[in-house]
């Protein structure tokens, strides 16, 4: 296996998508260290400061470049990560972690949420145009938090903001503190290519 890059053997092609997919940002302008910054799908979860995992088989030519976090939403409020196969859904979890299912599983986790996911409509009307990725699904979701991995210093894990993570959260955060976690919107823009942003993600 290989990471995020193109394979010179085998057989195959990208597969084109069938519907529009769509690359997320944190949005908190009194927040300069993950304002506008990308949420990458890494490790089964979500980051902001981290390099996105993806891989490819080797004997897979003309893979997907990998190294962009792309995602899907579907008519039942669900989000898949934009794969050649379509299987990786993201959810939350008892933990109020925002994750995604590991290549070729289709099963989810016990007690994962992966719905209601929505997009919000053009947000701030200033170009180029944001939809704002929100989730509905467990408790009294208030949008999202970027929990520090270390005690104030970044990369960030993304969390979903309900309300026993915020009341009783603190062993659930990496740093062990809820209240060094950053809130923010989680806003959206089309990625235009005609082809999945990547193979898998690990």
């Amino acid at each position: 296996m290989k990471s995020g890059a193109s394979s010179s053997g085998g057989k195959g092609s990208p597969v084109l998508k069938e519907s529009k997919s769509f690359t997320i940002k944190a949005f908190n302008s009194e927040s300069p260290e993950i304002h506008m910054m990308d949420i990458v799908a890494s490790n089964g979860k979500f980051f902001i400061g981290n390099m996105t995992g993806s891989t490819c088989p080797e004997n897979v030519q003309d893979c997907p470049t990998g190294n962009v976090t792309a995602l899907q939403t579907t008519d039942t409020g669900r989000v898949y990560l934009d794969v050649v196969n379509k299987t990786q859904a993201v959810y939350v979890d008892l933990f109020s972690r925002l994750r995604f299912n590991p290549p070729a599983v289709k099963v989810m986790r016990k007690n994962a949420q992966n719905a209601t996911f929505s997009l919000t409509q053009n947000p701030i009307p200033a170009p180029p145009a944001y939809s704002a990725l929100i989730f509905s699904g467990v408790g009294r979701s208030t949008g999202y938090l970027a929990c520090p991995v270390e005690k104030a210093t970044g990369p960030f894990q993304v969390f979903v903001a309900t309300g026993r993570l915020i009341e009783e959260g603190d062993s659930w955060v990496p740093g062990g503190d809820v209240s060094d976690c950053i809130g923010f919107d989680a806003f959206a823009t089309d990625y235009t290519s005609p082809v999945p942003a990547a193979y898998q993600y690990v």
